[in-house]
């Protein structure tokens, strides 16, 4: 049996998922997103055979319950391929998802802005991206119930959930949502100042790791995707200090306040 049907029968086994869910994928300094979940079950990544051969990180795991009237599934615990994951680990996570009747995908992350117009502790959703990493999930995918992998990349991301994005923010919090294109390089370094300035003339607004391959995936599976991101760093051809670790966990543990706020009322209007 391939990884995917395993552990989606032994996660079914565990949770009814028969009305669906909104799943989120919770980058770094959004887990506490996890506080807003009722009615919990939690299913960590290492019970789950098969999956624990992929799972590396020991505290990753399924959050099932609902926020507000909305069913969630938060997955704590992202399959990076800077952490070791290959680009089908990355595949396979999203179609696990999709095979529990995930409606609606929120991936959250950590961006780093090469636009000036875009400030640290902004909000920001990607109409489109380049993808620099030279990764692909779909390379060698075995998973291939949704047919013929050479997917139509035309809009990758959901235009009615970023929408929504920006006008929940707007009406409910007075924030902007600044909409832009992302870039990735594969990492985990950050990008040098050439590279900035070269995906800034490509038309790249900020830069993050890992999102793209999650995206491309989705499309595979006809999930529809929505990117909700905080800036928390300058790029390379914007900051004039070297960009440290510690900065960019100082500022997401500042932005949190209004961003985990934000993403649970967005959640909430999908």
């Amino acid at each position: 049996m391939h990884i995917v049907d395993s552990v989606v029968k032994q996660i079914k086994n565990k949770v009814n998922t028969d009305d669906g869910f909104i799943g989120v994928i919770l980058g770094e300094g959004f887990s506490s997103l996890t506080d807003y979940i009722e009615e919990k079950i939690e299913i960590p990544y290492a019970s789950l055979s098969q999956l624990n051969t992929i799972g590396k990180d020991k505290e990753g795991k399924f959050v099932f319950g609902k926020i507000g009237h909305k069913r969630v599934c938060a997955m704590v615990g992202r399959l990076h391929y800077n952490f070791g994951y290959e680009e089908r680990d990355i595949a396979n996570i999203i179609f696990i998802l999709k095979e529990l009747n995930c409606k609606r995908l929120i991936i959250t992350a950590s961006l780093g802005s090469i636009n000036p117009k875009i400030k640290v502790g902004d909000i920001v959703s990607s109409l489109d991206h380049i993808n620099l990493t030279g990764r692909n999930p779909l390379y060698k995918c075995d998973y291939t119930k949704y047919g013929h992998t050479f997917v139509n990349m035309l809009s990758p991301y959901d235009e009615a959930g970023i929408e929504n994005l920006t006008i929940t923010a707007k009406h409910e919090m007075k924030i902007k949502v600044k909409k832009g294109i992302l870039v990735e390089f594969a990492g985990p370094t950050s990008e040098t100042l050439a590279e900035a300035v070269m995906a800034r003339e490509l038309g790249a607004d900020f830069v993050g790791f890992n999102i793209c391959n999650e995206v491309i995936a989705c499309r595979y599976c006809d999930l529809e995707v929505t990117l909700f991101g905080l800036i928390t760093n300058y790029g390379s051809s914007l900051s004039a200090s070297i960009i440290k670790h510690s900065d960019i966990v100082y500022n997401r543990s500042i932005a949190s306040i209004y961003s985990n706020e934000l993403l649970k009322r967005f959640i909430i209007t999908i």
